[in-house]
């Protein structure tokens, strides 16, 4: 019987050995077929247009592999002058499941060191002229055995000073998980930033920044995700010095309630603090697109692609602009057709007081509309439904160059004052016009 299990052992153990020898092999192997098509696989559908990705050398060993990639990005292709940025990266892989990382022994599938490089000649030459060295960017990705990626970014701090000024950057971190179900979340955190100019009081500094962000699916532009921003303080010297503290974004994208082919989306911005020679102390503004249908971002990005073709290979003068305006009329009629709901609030402190604004717009569509041509000013207005309501702070309005408005406005009514407060109330509903309470003919107005 103990031979029997000393056998199994060994033979356990010899499997394993095996299994730790051909794996490394066998995972080069996939690594070399799959690369570029993983990281295509990253980029949402409706990007894809705007990257190029090639594979321009792979060399692979049992332990370990190396590749070249280069990386082509047109945002907007060649328009305004507009050139892609280009960056080749260099990848230094190692076969796992035994992986040796910078943070110790690690498992998984493979172990990537990325070093990017610029493919730009001219803007490698203007970089090269900097009196100080670029700092040094440290990229790691771990692939694990659970289809997750895991990138890890730190950038190198910088220092400097000579007879001019100084400059200071503590560095940045950052990383990316991408999990099994294609969901990912995304950190960056960056130290303070600081320059300077001796003997003047011309300066900046940046106290820090914090960024993160989620998506429920990486590959598609339209899932569920957020990202928020903070910044803990801004302040710059002369000519115009000033202290911004608490500086906060956040961004919303989800499926709406009003169904599965249409995206909400809501922004806020929030600046706790503002010391300057300008009379805003802080402002937040808050706002929501709700009902987007989802094909006009698809319109949207068949435009970019479009108008790309129409560069790379163009066309006579008049069917060029024929084309390019049929591509254009295409977001314009899904927009039309469909209803979308806009709601904007701004609460801001100024001349020592604290105003509103609130607007909401509600764009019933025109369904029936098949031709963006055929749009009509007053089908519209009876389409749309607009409430405005707008209230401010009267003692700071007198405080403020808006002064010598206020008594003609509230003679013409354009607004009321109740309480220390300038009120404006208005809406658009029905084809009719309300401003605060009065009924005003449209015609008047076109």
């Amino acid at each position: 019987m103990p031979s029997n299990t000393i056998k199994i052992l060994a033979a356990v153990s010899l499997l394993a050995l095996v299994a730790l020898t051909v794996m490394p092999k066998v995972v080069g192997v996939g690594i070399e077929d799959t690369t570029v098509t993983n990281l295509v696989d990253l980029i949402p559908l409706q990007a894809r247009d705007q990257v190029t990705i090639t594979s321009n050398r792979f060399d692979s060993g049992w332990f370990s592999s190396s590749a070249v990639i280069d990386v082509d990005y047109s945002p907007f292709g060649t328009i305004l002058g507009a050139l892609p940025i280009a960056v080749q990266i260099i990848l230094d892989i190692q076969h796992g499941p035994i992986l040796f990382t910078p943070n110790g022994l690690g498992f998984g599938l493979a172990y990537v060191r990325i070093i990017p490089k610029l493919r730009d000649g001219e803007l490698e030459s203007a970089l090269s002229q900097l009196p100080f060295d670029l700092p040094g960017v440290d990229i790691g990705l771990l692939a694990g055995f659970d289809q997750s990626l895991r990138v890890r970014l730190e950038v190198a701090p910088i220092n400097y000073s000579d007879s001019q000024g100084h400059l200071f950057f503590d560095g940045l971190s950052g990383s990316f998980v991408s999990h099994g179900d294609n969901s990912a979340e995304f950190s960056l955190s960056m130290g303070k930033l600081e320059a300077e100019e001796n003997g003047s009081t011309i300066g900046f500094t940046m106290s820090g920044l914090e960024l993160t962000s989620s998506t429920s699916q990486l590959n598609h532009l339209l899932a569920p995700s957020s990202a928020t921003l903070t910044i803990p303080r801004i302040a710059g010297g002369t000519p115009h010095p000033f202290t911004v503290d608490g500086i906060s974004a956040e961004s919303r994208l989800q499926t709406s309630t009003a169904g599965a082919a249409q995206t909400d989306i809501s922004q806020r911005l929030e600046i706790a603090s503002i010391d300057s020679e300008f009379p805003l102390n802080s402002i937040s503004w808050t706002s929501e697109i709700n009902g987007i249908q989802n094909h006009l971002f698809q319109r949207y990005y068949g435009l970019l692609a479009g108008l790309q073709t129409q560069i790379s290979v163009p066309a006579s003068p008049a069917t060029a602009s024929i084309q390019m305006n049929q591509l254009s009329q295409e977001p314009m009629l899904v927009l039309a057709r469909n209803r979308l709901v806009f709601n904007n609030r701004i609460a801001a402190s100024a001349y020592d007081g604290n105003h509103s604004i609130d607007l909401s717009i509600d764009w019933n569509g025109l369904p029936e509309l098949d031709n963006i041509t055929r749009l009509n000013l007053n089908t519209a207005i009876d389409a749309l439904t607009v409430k405005l309501d707008v209230s401010l702070d009267l003692a700071a309005i007198m405080r403020s160059p808006a002064a010598e408005m206020v008594d003609p406005y509230v003679q013409q009514q354009y607004i009321r004052l109740d309480h220390g407060r300038i009120l404006l109330n208005g809406s658009v509903e029905d084809g009719e016009l309300v401003l605060n309470g009065e009924l005003i003919p449209l015609d008047q107005l076109f």
